[in-house]
């Protein structure tokens, strides 16, 4: 038969490990549940990615992401990477289908071709 104090320190080390094993979950922005080493945004800062790791965000990196090339204004919103854009109508870029393009382009070709002609 097992000792009294033998079996208190196995129950006690079993509750320990089960209560160990309920806080390896972390808690995302915006309050959902994400599972030990899964990738998820802690907050409150949306632009970050971390690895929860034994409830805790670990090994973080900050996202980073380029603003709409079709506006000029632009304002954040609450998620990362999203913007509104606040030009009343959509920018375009101006196009390079001039003149000089349409020049170069065969004259270039030819000033290869004729380079590989020569040697």
């Amino acid at each position: 038969m097992m000792p009294r104090w033998k079996f208190f320190l196995l129950n006690l080390s079993f509750l320990f490990g089960f209560l160990d094993a309920l806080e390896e979950d972390c808690t995302d922005f915006e309050g959902r549940t994400v599972s030990h080493g899964l990738y998820y945004v802690p907050g409150p800062s949306a632009c970050s990615l971390c690895v929860c790791y034994h409830s805790e965000p670990m090994w973080c990196r900050a996202i980073y992401c380029d603003p709409p090339y079709f506006c000029q204004r632009f304002r954040a919103g609450k998620r990362c990477c999203e913007f509104e854009c606040l030009d009343d109508e959509p920018w375009i870029e101006p196009k390079r289908g001039g003149s000089y393009y349409a020049i170069a382009s065969p004259l270039l070709t030819l000033g290869l071709a004729f380079l590989v002609w020569w040697k």
